[in-house]
């Protein structure tokens, strides 16, 4: 059975952009190479450490969301203890409640995105016609 799970890394913050953007296809590629599917993928950027992680301060961050089982997981965290660039990781598994949750606020920042663009193209219509 598929189970949603969420995956956030933390890259060492000296290498380059092409460098993380490749260690980020690499890990969706061992996603969906043991039959999972990446749904989500946010680049947090580079963020200040709560403390000191192989003597790093700083780090850029990477979380992922995606479906699979059991190996799917297990070889990702492998990949990602094998990766000298990665200093940091964490999955876990996102509850059904979760998922709803995230659901209704992508759902309601859309409609709150949606609903700020027709103002914006209302404005300018508005003041034409008192022109």
């Amino acid at each position: 059975m598929m189970k949603h799970y969420e995956s956030i890394f933390i890259l060492n913050p000296s290498i380059d952009e092409a460098e993380s953007e490749k260690i980020n296809l690499r890990m969706q590629e061992v996603v969906a190479g043991n039959g999972g599917e990446v749904t989500k993928v946010e680049k947090w950027g580079k963020r200040k450490l709560a403390y000191t992680v192989r003597k790093q301060k700083k780090g850029e961050y990477v979380l992922f969301q995606f479906t699979g089982g059991a190996a799917t997981v297990a070889e990702l965290e492998r990949n990602f203890k094998m990766t000298d660039a990665v200093i940091k990781y964490m999955t876990i598994r996102l509850e059904k409640d979760m998922l709803e949750h995230q659901a209704r606020l992508e759902a309601a920042a859309t409609a709150a995105a949606e609903e700020k663009a027709a103002e914006v193209t209302e404005a300018p219509a508005a003041e034409e016609s008192e022109g």
